[in-house]
């Protein structure tokens, strides 16, 4: 099978959806190319350009040389669960709260094309949320990853594109498999696509199910100066469109221009400028915030990434429509930090990330003052079985600089979700898992952005059994 007009035809298709939305959205992850920048050169041979890590603070996600195959693929697969959810509507409260069993199906595939300078991943999958007691609709779960890597003497390219549709917040969905509650991708190993989180766009206030379109497209690129450095700089731009709930839809459009040098073949250092602007409608005034961060990676080949940058921010606000001047300082000075780990361990894996910035509000508020953390981890207890874990927190703050005249510039909210899974194989393309997940949102507001309602949310617990099963890669020209 030969892969140049169907690639060329998927990417034609990503790029005419991108000016069709009006807001063109290009992602993030974290990577440098094979020659000289901090890592195992020979990584990069022995599995393909899609592994080779690339600029430090990038647009791509580390990637382990192991992850994927070094060769073309297609992988289809397809997951059943059978869930029971203790709040499906995101009550305020644990009395208001109804419960109700959720089936759920999916499938996808991915697919990976190497060529003597390139690298097509493609990620598809789509899944199906039917509920027994009709508590809520059913509705659809979509998401769609493609990238292609362009190695050059002196440099790569990088052209991707992150979509998602979903029936609520990304944090809310944990338990239905969305955050380490399935498997997707090449068997044991998930997909082939692996963007920065920190670049795309999504909610991480709780709501009640709001349906909301994610998509972020990016270019990336990095020239090697020399064995030793590189320049690099990338571009993204995404939206966030909520339907119904009267939720605020907003637009991000990111720049970064980078400098990497590697002191070791394990350590690089990295100095980066970046700008944010968060645009909402055209009644609502929005902000850019700039960035300055020094950064700190060290990789060893197989086993360990670790990456931290830090620096003073400058956010610039624009008087609010019917304000004449900015409430409190035009120009809000503060600090940013992005910190992410990858280890392999001897029977199984650890990974943790966070960041701490200016975010666009999740719908709820004119932009935020907000911190992430996500952390996975998963060991194999015997021959079959393998424990996994994970767990998130976000805090969204309401800046002063955004807030209506009259509101309450203190408006704050906490959300975390935690969770854990039970896994053997069932042959070996298949699995079932055992899992339980919960979550759970505090705030001190009850409205929000145009009187909105929002607030806390009681305990959402959700346990399941579920099904994968996937086919050997299939090999493809």
């Amino acid at each position: 099978m030969r892969l140049s007009g169907f690639r060329a035809g998927l990417l034609a298709i990503a790029g005419s959806s991108m000016l069709l939305a009006g807001s063109p959205a290009w992602a993030q992850q974290d990577s440098t190319p094979s020659s000289g920048q901090g890592g195992d050169q020979s990584s990069s041979a022995e599995t393909g350009t899609q592994n080779a890590p690339g600029p430090a603070g990038g647009v791509e996600a580390y990637r382990f040389p192991s992850s994927t195959p070094a060769r073309s693929f297609f992988v289809p697969r397809f997951t059943v669960q059978q869930l029971y959810d203790t709040n499906t509507g995101y009550a305020t409260s644990s009395s208001a709260g109804e419960s109700d069993g959720i089936s759920s199906i999916s499938g996808g595939f991915s697919l990976q094309s190497i060529g003597r300078v390139s690298t097509f991943s493609l990620d598809e999958s789509t899944q199906g949320l039917i509920y027994f007691q009709q508590t809520q609709p059913n509705s659809v779960i979509e998401q769609f990853d493609a990238s292609e890597k362009i190695t050059l003497r002196r440099g790569n390219l990088l052209f991707g594109e992150n979509f998602s549709y979903l029936p609520n917040s990304a944090f809310g969905l944990g338990g239905l498999g969305y955050l380490g509650g399935g498997v997707s991708g090449y068997s044991g190993v998930g997909g082939v696509n692996s963007f920065n989180p920190s670049q795309i766009p999504t909610q991480t206030i709780g709501s009640t199910n709001v349906s909301q379109i994610s998509q972020t497209c990016l270019f990336q690129g990095q020239y090697l100066i020399n064995g030793s450095s590189s320049l690099n700089g990338f571009v993204t731009a995404g939206f966030l469109h909520f339907f119904g709930g009267d939720l605020l839809n907003s637009r991000t459009l990111t720049a970064r221009i980078g400098y990497d040098k590697s002191l070791t073949a394990r350590d690089t250092l990295s100095f980066s400028y970046q700008a944010t602007n968060e645009a909402y409608s055209s009644d609502i005034s929005g902000f850019t915030t700039h960035y300055i961060h020094m950064g700190y990676r060290r990789i060893l080949t197989g086993r360990l990434q670790a990456y931290i940058a830090a620096g003073p921010s400058i956010t610039h606000f624009n008087p609010m429509p019917g304000q004449t001047t900015v409430m409190g300082s035009a120009n809000q000075v503060s600090w940013s930090l992005n910190a992410s780990l990858d280890y392999l361990l001897h029977n199984g894996s650890l990974g943790a990330a966070y960041t701490h910035g200016t975010g666009g509000g999740s719908g709820y508020l004119v932009g935020s003052e907000q911190d992430q953390f996500t952390g996975t981890f998963s060991h194999t207890i015997s021959r079959v079985w393998k424990v996994s874990l994970t767990g998130g927190y976000s805090h969204n703050g309401a800046l002063e600089q955004t807030t209506p005249a009259g509101g309450n510039s203190n408006v704050g909210f906490d959300y975390w979700y935690a969770g854990g899974s039970l896994s053997r194989p069932l042959g070996r393309y298949s699995s079932v898992s055992f899992s339980y997940n919960a979550s759970e949102q505090t705030s001190n507001a009850t409205t929000c952005v145009a009187g909105v309602p929002c607030g806390p949310i009681a305990l959402v617990q959700v346990v399941g059994v579920t099904f994968n099963w996937s086919t050997r890669p299939y090999s493809i020209e």
